[in-house]
């Protein structure tokens, strides 16, 4: 028989999560009727809540930890910029104040990541954009802390995590390219995120799905050291059509990406799209003001901000005991992108 949940007790009583949890932790705020009706359905179904959520919610500190990688000028990238604004603005509707850090090598020695959560100094850590080399992090699997990666997922390890769909990304991307007559197809992005792969993976895939053969469509790492950025973009343009002169549309894994590869084709008097067009991911703010502006595929990062705030409230109350959730993705035609050119 399958254990009742307090998912169950909500449904039979017509109330929400948050109220059966209130109740459970004897908020006043309850009426009795309520309170009555929620403790007999608990009583009728032998519900017992979750120990450590309960003890959690009973030593609250009310501040959620978020952790940013350590790169340069980080806070001022808009990437997590956005989804940074999301999470405060919805963890201050509930309440709560918001504590950032920084995963540089002294917060993962110190194992401050887990020192900030034991200590009761924050109730729970949202962790943006890991890299596949923050194996550390294996230390929240099990769900002894409220813990939750945004935008990034780690394939093969049971870490609560809400991302944008790849899939699907990679997918819109490929079919949006592909229609338009192109079937030489640069693609750039980094190696340094289980993310990146997957799209890296995805995309191919589908441009094979769509009658591609091999060699069509090719990857090409953004450089070393220049990972994800616009420097890195300008460099591996000038790499790709080095090899590939034929190249007629450009895929990035990112907007800034994008923009660095279309800086570097107004240097090399390439047109865009008319020679060769080129597409991004994020829908970052700078991608509507670019010449041309950019076509990509579009992440609500504000929005995924706010989600994965209350998917961790909803971890840390007891509310849910897991989160394996991707959000939906739009693609964004600009005018980057066009017809392919004839040979």
């Amino acid at each position: 028989m399958a254990r009742t949940t307090i998912k169950d007790i909500a449904k039979e009583c017509g109330v929400s999560l948050s109220t059966v949890s209130l109740v459970l932790n004897n908020n006043p705020r309850i009426s009795a009727k309520t309170r009555e009706a929620v403790l007999a359905s608990v009583e009728k179904h032998g519900y017992q809540p979750n120990a450590s959520a309960r003890n959690l919610a009973s030593r609250t500190s009310r501040t959620f930890c978020v952790a940013v990688p350590a790169l340069s000028h980080v806070f001022a990238d808009v990437y997590f910029g956005e989804i940074v604004s999301g999470i405060y603005d919805r963890a201050s509707e509930a309440g709560y104040k918001v504590m950032l850090d920084l995963a540089n090598p002294k917060f993962i020695e110190s194992k401050e990541y887990l020192n900030v959560l034991k200590s009761r100094r924050a109730d729970g850590m949202l962790f943006i954009s890991s890299s596949i080399n923050d194996t550390y992090l294996a230390d929240f699997e099990g769900g002894a802390f409220p813990f939750l990666l945004v935008n990034h997922f780690f394939p093969g390890r049971d870490l609560n995590y809400l991302a944008a769909d790849y899939e699907d990304t990679a997918r819109q991307a490929a079919n949006h390219l592909i229609s338009l007559g192109h079937r030489r197809i640069g693609l750039i992005s980094g190696t340094n995120t289980h993310t990146g792969l997957a799209f890296r993976e995805a995309f191919l895939r589908h441009c094979r799905e769509r009658g591609l053969k091999d060699g069509d469509a090719v990857w090409m790492d953004s450089t070393r050291g220049k990972e994800w950025s616009q420097e890195g973009g300008f460099d591996a343009a000038g790499e790709m059509l080095a090899q590939r002169p034929d190249t007629t549309a450009i895929m990035c894994g990112n907007d800034r990406l994008a923009i660095g590869v279309m800086h570097y084709l107004r240097s090399m008097q390439v047109r865009v799209p008319e020679d060769v067009s080129v597409a991004g991911v994020d829908d970052i703010p700078e991608s509507t003001f670019t010449n041309p502006g950019l076509t990509t595929v579009r992440y609500d990062l504000y929005q995924m901000g706010r989600t994965a705030c209350e998917r961790l409230l909803a971890l840390f109350r007891g509310e849910i005991t897991a989160c394996r959730e991707v959000l939906p993705v739009q693609l964004i035609a600009r005018e980057s992108t066009g017809p392919a050119r004839s040979a």
